[in-house]
């Protein structure tokens, strides 16, 4: 795990320049509390403002492409501190990364988990502090999701809560095994339902095919392997 706050002094803002884009094996969260940053995350930018809160996958290639930061977070924490239901919650976000605009009460409150995070963090003479510092984690991602999902039914809102539920269900199934579940109906299988059915929920939900996700995701892939990789285009 590794937590930095975001600190300013006598009202100045922090100012980064463009990092490099990298990849990583572990989640990465950033709360905004004041200041904007801009970022790229699978060549596809997002911006974060006042009052926002973000958090990208492992396996994701990431860069700051500029920020003017006045206070929030950075948190990163590696998926084997997760426990399997946490995991599973994260992986049905239908989007690439969860990107939410908190109310100011929100963003005092995550605020306030972070820094109880980070106090624990660094207190080397905290008893139990692994066990506490794992619970204290999934106590702000269970919230983090929770925040995100709310935002996700609104946009969502004309579907039903079962025809959202199997769509989540199969995201999740294709962020863990796209590269070995290359089929739609491998998918539907694994789901214990018909591919129509499977394919005409996804499609309702999301406006695009079983098929195109895992397009979608494979493309996704092949595009961090020839930036981010020594093997050539014909290997990948």
């Amino acid at each position: 795990m590794y937590i930095k706050p975001v600190e300013t002094n006598g009202g100045e803002r922090l100012h980064y320049a463009r990092s490099e884009p990298h990849r990583h094996d572990f989640y990465y969260v950033v709360l905004i509390a004041q200041g904007s940053m801009a970022m790229e995350v699978d060549h596809t930018s997002h911006e974060l403002a006042d009052r926002s809160l973000f958090l990208s996958f492992p396996g994701q290639i990431h860069s700051i492409t500029s920020a003017d930061l006045g206070r929030g977070w950075f948190l990163a924490f590696d998926p084997g501190l997760l426990d399997q239901q946490i995991k599973d919650l994260l992986d049905q976000c239908l989007s690439e990364v969860m990107l939410i605009d908190l109310t100011p009460d929100e963003s005092g409150h995550f605020d306030d988990l972070i820094k109880h995070l980070f106090s624990v963090y660094s207190d080397s003479g905290q008893l139990f502090q692994a066990a506490i510092l794992k619970s204290l984690l999934s106590v702000c991602l269970y919230e983090i999701a929770g925040s995100y999902f709310i935002q996700e039914r609104q946009a969502m809102s004309g579907n039903s809560a079962r025809n959202i539920e199997i769509t989540k269900l199969f995201r999740q199934h294709l962020r863990r095994d796209f590269m070995s579940l290359r089929k739609a109906s491998q998918y539907a299988e694994r789901m214990h339902m018909t591919l129509s059915h499977l394919n005409d929920t996804v499609k309702g939900v999301t406006g695009f095919s079983v098929t195109y996700h895992i397009q979608q995701e494979l493309m996704r892939e092949a595009r961090r392997l020839i930036a981010y990789s020594s093997r050539t285009v014909r290997e990948i």
